[in-house]
């Protein structure tokens, strides 16, 4: 399961999902770090970013024995310490979760259309690069 959304990411549920044939579940979460700006606000194309994410969890599934994946990304205005993009992966074995995590949010980062603007009171920039 992947989704875009612009609501905080609930963190409650991360290990709703997880059956009794997982032995590993690794949970990443990346937040908005604090580098001196007010708000970080990602832009997307919703569509083109969902077929992305669509296409990077199914590249991971082909590569990796996983029993689940789930992604979660937000876009919208964020302030520090939220949330941007939650990774769960489980797995039966340990290896194969960590693999596949470290790829799944590689991959986002580099193919995913979502671009990053940092807001400082009445200062914009945009930051390089593809990803979260």
């Amino acid at each position: 399961m992947y989704t875009l959304q612009e609501e905080p990411i609930d963190l409650s549920g991360a290990f709703a999902g997880t059956g009794p044939e997982s032995g590993a579940t690794l949970v990443f979460a990346g937040t908005v770090r604090d580098d001196g700006m007010d708000l970080l606000d990602l832009e997307t194309d919703p569509d083109e970013a969902e077929r992305e994410l669509g296409r990077i969890v199914g590249e991971a599934e082909e590569r990796w024995d996983l029993t689940g994946i789930r992604i979660v990304h937000r876009f919208g205005p964020m302030k520090v310490g939220e949330v941007i993009v939650l990774i769960i992966v489980s797995a039966a074995h340990r290896e194969n979760a960590y693999e596949a995590s470290r790829f799944l949010i590689d991959e986002i980062k580099h193919r995913v259309p979502i671009w990053k603007k940092e807001i400082s009171g009445e200062r914009t920039s945009w930051v390089p690069g593809a990803g979260e």
